[in-house]
């Protein structure tokens, strides 16, 4: 059963007529729409003024339209064409005979070009037997109503609208911190190289255990930089642990130094 206030009712026919205006590019969809459509009825309105829910972050009003078929089926197109008149978040009603189905949409958007909205994706019931189709309020405001009529109708989540802006700066950033982290990584590389030229070079013990120190710690400081970077691009270097500052470890290291020692 669908249970909405009595605040909420409306009851006003909507002409087929006052959606040609949409249909006059397409004679094939203007078509299905007369042979389909055989009166369309907008019988509610939720708003915080009829159903004492406030007003959301993107929904204000929720308009519920019965629209009665000439044949059990309805395209997508022809609600995106009734939605463009209503211009505004909307529960479809779909009757044939007995038979009803709900549809809704996911997100909807306004067409810069149009001013108009775009429904993104549809979503609706089973055919049920009309009496069968249930519709019910609840939300601390119109969001979450809508959100609730949608997971009513598809039985699953509202999905989750990634903010573009959000998005967008969040690349910008990332893509920033990822040029100063690479400029790093450039640096460290140099700088294990220089570490390495030395060690070949230098002949002194305690020296050659410093620079071993030094070079761990700049390729931990390396791995360190390359986890946080989301690019998949491994730099392998060498690893050199330094347990201990004894002669098995120089050895290990530089055989040539320790065999002149």
């Amino acid at each position: 059963m669908i249970d909405l206030p009595e605040t909420t009712n409306v009851y006003r026919s909507m002409p087929k007529e006052l959606f040609y205006k949409y249909l006059n590019d397409d004679s094939t969809l203007k078509k299905t729409f007369i042979d389909e459509i055989r009166s369309i009825i907008w019988i509610n309105t939720i708003s915080a003024e009829t159903a004492n829910t406030p007003k959301g972050k993107h929904v204000t009003e929720i308009a519920i339209v019965e629209i009665i078929l000439n044949r059990q089926a309805i395209s997508s197109n022809i609600l995106e064409i009734v939605n463009r008149e209503i211009d505004q978040y909307a529960i479809f009603i779909v009757r044939y005979e007995e038979w009803g189905q709900i549809w809704c949409c996911d997100h909807q958007s306004i067409n810069p070009q149009t001013g108009l909205f775009n429904c993104q994706n549809y979503y609706q019931t089973n055919w049920l037997i009309a009496d069968e189709l249930t519709l019910k309020i609840d939300g601390v405001d119109l969001d979450q109503v809508y959100e609730n009529f949608f997971m009513q109708i598809a039985g699953k989540p509202f999905p989750v609208k990634v903010d573009r802006n959000r998005k967008q700066t969040g690349e910008i950033i990332k893509k920033v911190e990822q040029s100063g982290q690479n400029k790093q990584l450039e640096s460290l590389e140099a700088f294990i190289k220089s570490l390495e030229r030395l060690m070949e070079k230098e002949m002194n013990f305690y020296k050659q255990v410093k620079l071993a120190t030094d070079l761990k710690n700049a390729q931990d400081e390396i791995k360190k930089i390359r986890r946080s970077l989301s690019t998949h691009i491994e730099i392998q270097q060498p690893e050199i642990v330094v347990q201990e500052e004894t002669a098995n470890t120089v050895r290990s290291f530089f055989p040539n130094v320790y065999m002149k020692m």
